[in-house]
């Protein structure tokens, strides 16, 4: 992206100085206020009965093309985000864990459990989690989205267990309207830059159009840096796989040599090139630490480059009869990086030509019972560079159909969608197993590899372990690695959605819907050779997963109206749906709801729905094969914690318990771990079943007639899955405080081998949950399965008003708009546990504060408007604070206000300018324990300061 930034500056010259032109030749036209709009027939999102004047019976957020405008988001993340039913998925802030996408998450519930649609039409997923990425989704198309929290499985189908969050696009557009942006932080990174056009026309003889449009979006990436200060340093110690290098002593064969004790864990670090010195495990990162600063190389913002391009278009064949076909396609470009590859677990031959011209080293591995076992060894390869990875994505998603008037209020919609997107991920300065092996090998000099390593690897050269810096660049480069992963996820889809009346009754017209679908999925995921076969370091090792699912369903939807204008009942009304999918891998499976409505009075409405909603396992769940990932979980037998330096006191049974693992007493050696983070093994399951959850949402509506423009509802929400597909014990901390408690009852006198503790292994992959490696490292499988039960609960708030400001006439004031979103959040249990009101990764990455609002006011005098919008995240305990967990100690957050501003200023009906600042105050974000990603929760919290942004729009 060498150009990238010249070519932004010169196109969004071009475009703000095509404004002032615009401005100058075109003639002003007044503005009225005083306009009435005929309200048709509408189809709200949680129904497919069309109807008119429909309040839902389910909550529906929504989000309005203004809103989107006056703060200045150039990605679909950031919009939805603010909302307090939305749990922040990935976002452009993300990257460690990231993938390149951006998700959205009602409930917390996950975002593979919330429906994304496009004009009422399903999305194809970007890869293997069945999510949707949101950079498919152009921001500047949308006219509004609706947000459906809560199981709509009876209505859309599989995916919609939390709920369904609904892009509706422009359409029939007519004329060209060109938009462009720039954005910088305060401290002069971060720059944002997009342009888009929009064109459309209708067919000459007014029974088609054609709307299209393009886009292209660059986003800076940028480190932490002294701005920045907080994120400079870890704040969860950093690692213990160091620059200088580690030599660990095995407890099966321990050195003796000066300043290690038989039979101990004491480490040797090598400040010194080739001599071993002791290893200080300040988590503190102070300049006489041997740990790691991954944090200051780790990407706060990732670079992005992106495409769009869209083409709706529909054609009236007859009176009856209208075609309609929509394309969308969107090209992506997105990286991270991450700290030099941690090089663990090595196996250095005693023969090793460094190893035997170091001779206080060769005397550490000569004072060992078998002086001839090699070297457990670990290392930083910082010399190889930091790991970049980049994410190439190609979305297609194509949808035709016919839509038939059948006579009445009876109409008939036909469609067949295809998606189809490819994820390339390549990965750059990884270091390779077998030529670090083939360097390392005994037999080679300092110039020369070992003959055995030159027969397989020609081009090998030595490489020395022993110190920073020691690593020549030719080493670096041979045992460099840079290889890339392809995932392709096919989806086809052909739906058939019939409404009308059936007949009038009494009280109203008794209204339905129904249709079938079928929908097949394919996935192919095809790892690098030496990623699939585990030759890599750096990343987790993935295997190739290969299959497919499909589903027929039929569905059916009814709105009766039972009694209308009777006293005290305006309206009584009820809701009923069902739908029934055959799945090829789970079978049969049954989503359906119940509810209804009354009005009391004509400006109250109550309203209450049950909603029992399914989720068939992807094919990824179903199929995933041993994959690698390091969560952050302490080892239970360390004696300190390597991130806080807090002392840890290990009761009886967990040090008799650690003794059988280790091969000696943790408490009398004063065993340290190594890291914060637990090397895991991922596994997928066939048998898995669907899941299911239970919604009940009891809420008002009230729009008093006597403050004309005001809104208000107060819902009460409910949520409740069974057979929830996740890690088994809820995630590997789960996994490893079971066996550890079990482990510990059973280790009273002496320790328990694990293979006796059945909290410790698994039927299901033969194999134990937790073992250790060869320096004591504490290792974890974690399996999925229908073993956990989520449930939620919660009171959401709305309010909007629209004001014709009395006595503000003309120039001065014309209408003020306010809209409140507010959500209290009374539980979110997970097995049992309640993670409601806290913050972190101890055992799930996920921030749940107890109170989240956002409002918004908006101004308009004149040709200007202003406007404000404010975020409200309420205080956090930290995740590892919950008394179930036994750990305690952590820091947590205070609350936090994010205040927005922005104006426009409309010179005519064809040219307009604008500009605001998001986080107004600069607020920093909180710094906390057990960290999600960069020393805070960078999706939740704004990690890149007071942003700054100006831009443009041109209609003709």
């Amino acid at each position: 992206m060498s150009n990238i930034n010249y070519r932004r500056g010169l196109l969004a010259t071009t475009m703000i100085g095509g404004a002032l032109l615009a401005m100058a030749a075109t003639p002003s036209f007044a503005q009225t206020t005083d306009q009435t709009a005929e309200v048709g027939e509408i189809v709200v999102t949680g129904s497919r009965i069309v109807r008119q004047d429909y309040v839902a019976n389910s909550p529906v957020a929504t989000v309005t093309a203004e809103q989107i405008q006056a703060r200045g988001d150039v990605n679909v993340e950031q919009i939805l985000n603010q909302l307090p039913q939305v749990v922040p998925g990935f976002s452009a802030n993300s990257n460690n864990p990231a993938n390149g996408s951006a998700t959205v998450d009602l409930r917390g519930l996950g975002a593979s459990r919330t429906l994304v649609l496009v004009n009422g039409r399903r999305f194809v997923p970007y890869d293997k989690s069945n999510a949707v990425d949101l950079n498919s989704i152009p921001a500047s198309l949308i006219e509004r989205v609706e947000v459906v929290s809560g199981g709509a499985s009876a209505t859309y189908g599989s995916d919609a267990l939390a709920g369904v969050v609904n892009f509706i696009f422009k359409d029939n557009f007519e004329g060209l309207a060109v938009s462009t942006q720039y954005g910088i932080s305060g401290f002069g990174d971060g720059e944002q830059f997009n342009a888009s056009a929009t064109f459309g026309a209708n067919t000459s003889d007014g029974r088609g159009n054609v709307t299209g449009f393009v886009g292209y979006a660059d986003r800076d990436g940028f480190l932490p840096n002294e701005d920045r200060s907080w994120a400079l340093v870890s704040n969860a110690g950093g690692s213990g796989t160091g620059e200088y290098g580690g030599l660990n002593n095995l407890g099966t064969n321990p050195y003796t040599a000066v300043g290690c004790a038989t039979a101990t864990p004491c480490r040797r670090s090598f400040r010194t090139p080739g001599v071993p010195g002791a290893f200080n495990n300040d988590g503190s990162l102070g300049p006489s630490s041997d740990r790691y600063n991954f944090s200051a190389v780790n990407l706060l913002q990732s670079p992005s480059e992106r495409y769009n391009a869209v083409l709706l278009g529909h054609y009236d064949i007859n009176d009856t009869l209208t075609g309609f076909a929509e394309v969308f396609y969107t090209k992506t470009q997105n990286n991270i990086q991450l700290a030099p590859t941690p090089a663990t677990g090595i196996n250095i031959p005693v023969g090793n030509f460094f190893v035997q011209n170091s001779p206080a080293l060769l005397a550490y591995a000569n004072s060992r019972p078998n002086p001839a076992l090699p070297l457990n060894f670990d290392r930083r390869m910082s010399e190889v560079g930091a790991r970049v990875e980049t994410h190439d994505t190609n979305v297609l998603q194509f949808n035709t159909g016919l839509r038939a008037k059948l006579g009445g209020d009876w109409t008939a919609e036909g469609v067949y969608a295809y998606g189809r997107s490819e994820l390339r991920t390549s990965i750059q300065n990884d270091v390779s197993r077998s030529r670090l092996a083939a360097s390392l090998a005994a037999g080679g000099t300092a110039t020369s590899c070992a003959a055995s390593s030159l027969q397989i690897f020609p081009g090998c050269v030595p490489i020395n372990m022993f110190g920073f810096g020691t690593i020549t660049p030719e080493a670096a480069n041979f045992v460099r690695l840079d290889f890339a992963d392809t995932s392709i996820f096919e989806r086809q889809n052909l739906t058939l959605n019939v409404t009308g009346t059936v007949m009038e009754l009494p009280a109203g017209p008794l209204s339905v819907a129904f249709g079938a679908e079928y929908r097949e999925d394919k996935l192919s995921f095809t790892p690098d050779a030496a990623k699939a076969s585990g030759d890599i370091f750096g990343f987790n090792a993935e295997r190739p997963v290969a299959g497919r699912s499909s589903s027929k369903e039929l569905y059916a939807e009814a709105a009766v109206p039972l009694v209308r204008d009777a006293p005290f009942i305006k309206s009584l009304e009820l809701e009923l749906g069902a739908r029934m999918a055959d799945y090829d891998t789970v079978g049969k499976v049954y989503a359906y709801k119940a509810g209804g409505s009354w009005e009391p009075v004509e400006s109250l409405r109550l309203r209450g729905l049950y909603q029992r909603a399914v989720r068939a396992p992807n094919v990824f769940e179903l199929f995933q094969a041993n994959d690698q990932g390091f969560p952050a979980v302490l080892d239970p037998c360390t004696t300190r914690n390597p991130g806080t330096g807090a002392a840890r006191t290990l009761s009886p049974g967990v040090r008799n318990f650690c003794t059988t693992q280790l091969g000696f007493d943790p408490v009398a050696t004063g065993f340290v771990a190594q890291n914060t983070q637990t090397e895991s093994f991922f596994y997928g399951n066939p048998n898995l079943s669907e899941e299911k959850s239970d919604t009940v949402t009891l809420g008002a509506v009230w729009q008093p007639t006597f403050v004309p423009g005001l809104s208000m509802s107060l819902d009460y929400y409910d949520i409740s899955v069974e057979d929830y597909i996740g890690t088994i014990s809820g995630g590997v901390s789960g996994i490893v405080g079971n066996c550890f408690a079990a482990g510990a009852a059973a280790s009273g006198t002496t320790g328990a081998p694990v293979s006796s503790i059945a909290e410790c292994n698994n039927a299901g992959i033969g194999l134990p949950l937790i073992y250790r490696d060869a320096a004591g490292n504490l290792k974890a499988r974690a399996p999925l399965g229908n073993v956990s039960e989520l449930k939620t609960s919660g009171i959401d708030f709305s309010t909007r008003y629209g004001w014709n400001v009395p006595w503000a006439g003309g120039f001065w004031g014309e209408k003020l708009d306010i809209a409140l979103n507010l959500t209290y959040l009374d539980s979110y249990e997970l097995d049992g546990i309640d993670y409601k009101g806290t913050v972190g990764a101890y055992n799930i990455s996920l921030s749940l504060p107890e109170y989240k609002g956002n409002i918004s006011l908006g101004y308009d005098f004149g040709a200007v408007r202003v406007n404000y919008s404010g975020t409200y995240i309420a205080s956090m305990e930290n995740q590892g604070n919950i008394p179930a967990f036994d750990d305690g100690g952590y820091t947590s957050t205070d609350a936090y206000w994010y205040h927005d501003v922005s104006a426009s200023y409309n010179f005519n009906d064809s040219v307009e300018i604008f500009g605001g600042v998001r986080n107004l105050a600069d607020e920093e974000p909180p710094v906390f324990d057990n960290a999600n990603d960069g020393n805070t929760d960078p999706n939740t919290f704004d990690v890149v300061g007071r942003y700054f942004f100006v831009g443009a729009r041109l209609k003709y």
